[in-house]
């Protein structure tokens, strides 16, 4: 062979090689779903598109023996119905309610929600530790210790 064809042949190999990576990845998945991995190993996902959800508490007084308030905030990216709530104390007394009723919680939006107890398993004192698990509609777990 000689030096032209040499040359030729290595702008071609160039050019495919190229256009395969640019084909590879133009045909690569972009999104994944929010329970796992890729199911093509050839084509790793880059970006999650599943939000991070959080719920914070902001601050938590105690209004009465049988009323702790908590002032929630949604820090994630989409809206957050509260459907229930367990309240415990430090020797695992609790308290639950599954049936609980309160607005939906928008996202970046702090709202005020009441935990109720009955008083009789225990009841809020204040400088005591209280575990506050809040559940939401897509049963998602969200402790908070006060």
């Amino acid at each position: 062979m000689n030096k032209n064809t040499l040359g030729s042949l290595a702008v071609v190999l160039v050019g495919v090689a190229a256009f395969g990576t640019i084909l590879a990845f133009s045909e690569q998945r972009t999104a994944c779903p929010c329970s796992s991995s890729s199911p093509n190993p050839w084509y790793p996902c880059l970006h999650n598109p599943c939000p991070k959800e959080a719920l914070t508490v902001q601050s938590y007084p105690i209004n009465t023996p049988t009323n702790l308030t908590l002032n929630i905030l949604n820090a994630g990216a989409s809206p957050k119905a509260l459907t229930a709530y367990y309240a415990k104390d430090s020797t695992s007394a609790q308290y639950a309610n599954s049936n609980w009723s309160v607005p939906t919680i928008p996202p970046a939006v702090a709202i005020s929600v009441n935990i109720l107890i009955d008083g009789g398993a225990f009841t809020f004192q204040t400088g005591m530790s209280y575990t506050v698990t809040i559940v939401d509609s897509t049963y998602d777990q969200f402790t908070f210790t006060t």
